[in-house]
């Protein structure tokens, strides 16, 4: 993974290109080559100075500020190895079972020089690193999202990676001081970083959908009256091949009732069905993937959000009835708010809404989710090269003319 470059929670920490700029323009000798188009898949315009750039340290408020030249990367570790453990359980003969494998959270360990102008200029250049490594105020314990390049940039997406629940381990210390004729200083600075959720992500797989893949909601097809839910009462279950006819099997006691949530929605009822395809143009062969649904409830309540998930590897048209037998798994919101936005992530298995505030702002929530039959919801994750058929019904008359919604498919590794 390139070490000239990182950021956390929109903050850019390392920039090793704009330190490498900033410290000649002051005759600072730096040892560095620099990715050269790193500023251009940045969107950055070329670099001249701290103030000209506003750069992310600079503060009109502290003129020692102007005197920091930037954080030049010189070494990340953490990346390349796999948080993937097992524990096996010895057996009493010869042998183990050897357990489930897990992953454990990721520990990334950096090695930065801190380049300033003067005295003055480091100890601000400190301040500013041990804050901006402290994340977004709004993270809490669950931390922020870090953006690093796999290696040197060409167009600023193919190649850029992101970590999530990202948050400072141990914050910055300085190991080593050289101070120069000039009066510059270079700061030799560690430290290190945690990340909750271990996986390394990819930029979402491009599809060459219209409108970035958002499919409107509020023409769909007209079902019902239906109750989406009777449907699995008809799911035929493989039965067990072994049992011997001569021989059955005791009957089993009866199984409780499975708790059920007083809102989750149930019934007959009329619903607009609409079809999403998402196949991917390019896709990964080795690396696994995960879906983030999005939806834009417009300029109307939306009610009874269904969302069904079938693998389709093939790359066929999605049209007719599906199966709901064969689904992946289904998403149901009971309701969401006017002009709000749902996100269902499976990169850090999280939902939320963000609703619009008045005058000014936005308000986020975190939604029930259900899955099939108002049970528990199981993120799904696509092993194979897959594109999806994703069926989304909401109930008449709570489905807005404006309302979208679009899948996502990020693939993610385990060491990049």
């Amino acid at each position: 993974m390139l070490a000239d470059y990182m950021d956390l929670a929109g903050v850019e920490i390392v920039n090793s290109a704009r330190a490498a700029v900033y410290a000649r323009a002051r005759g600072i000798p730096v040892e560095c080559d620099p990715c050269p188009d790193l500023p251009a898949a940045l969107g950055d315009m070329p670099y001249v100075d701290p103030v000209t750039d506003e750069a992310p340290w600079w503060d009109p408020a502290v003129p020692e500020s102007a005197g920091v030249l930037g954080v030049l990367g010189l070494g990340v570790a953490g990346f390349d190895s796999s948080p993937i453990s097992r524990d096996p359980t010895q057996l009493v003969g010869d042998g183990a079972v050897i357990g489930a494998a897990r992953r454990q959270h990721r520990e990334l360990a950096y090695t930065v020089l801190l380049i300033a102008a003067d005295e003055c200029a480091l100890g601000y250049g400190l301040e500013w690193l041990a804050s901006a490594l402290q994340g977004s105020a709004c993270a809490s314990c669950a931390g922020d999202e870090m953006c690093v390049f796999s290696c040197c940039p060409v167009d600023g997406e193919r190649e850029l990676r992101h970590l999530y629940d990202v948050g400072v381990l141990d914050g910055p210390e300085v190991t080593d001081t050289q101070y120069l004729g000039s009066g510059a200083v270079l700061a030799t600075v560690t430290f290190s970083l945690a990340a909750g959720t271990p996986w390394i992500y990819r930029e979402p797989l491009a599809t060459g959908q219209q409108d970035d893949g958002w499919v409107p909601l509020g023409g769909g097809e007209l079902v019902g009256p239906v109750d989406p839910d009777q449907v699995y009462e008809r799911c035929l279950e493989p039965a067990p091949c072994a049992v011997d006819p001569l021989c059955p099997l005791p009957p089993l006691p009866p199984a409780p009732p499975a708790p059920a949530s007083p809102c989750y929605a149930r019934g007959l009822g009329t619903f607009r069905r609409s079809l999403i395809s998402v196949s991917p143009l390019d896709q990964p062969q080795w690396l696994e993937t995960v879906p983030v649904l999005e939806v834009r409830a417009g300029s109307t309540d939306m009610r009874r959000l269904i969302v069904r998930f079938w693998q389709n590897p093939q790359g066929g048209e999605c049209q007719g009835d599906l199966d709901p037998c064969a689904a992946c798994t289904d998403i149901n919101v009971s309701y969401l708010p006017r002009r709000a936005v749902l996100r269902v992530d499976g990169r850090v298995r999280r939902s939320v809404v963000e609703c619009p505030q008045i005058p000014i702002g936005t308000a986020t929530s975190t939604p029930t989710i259900y899955g099939p039959r108002g049970g528990l919801y199981e993120w799904p994750v696509f092993s194979c090269p897959t594109g999806l058929c994703i069926e989304v019904w909401s109930q008449d008359g709570y489905t807005a003319p404006d309302a979208t919604a679009r899948v996502l498919l990020v693939p993610r590794s385990d060491v990049g």
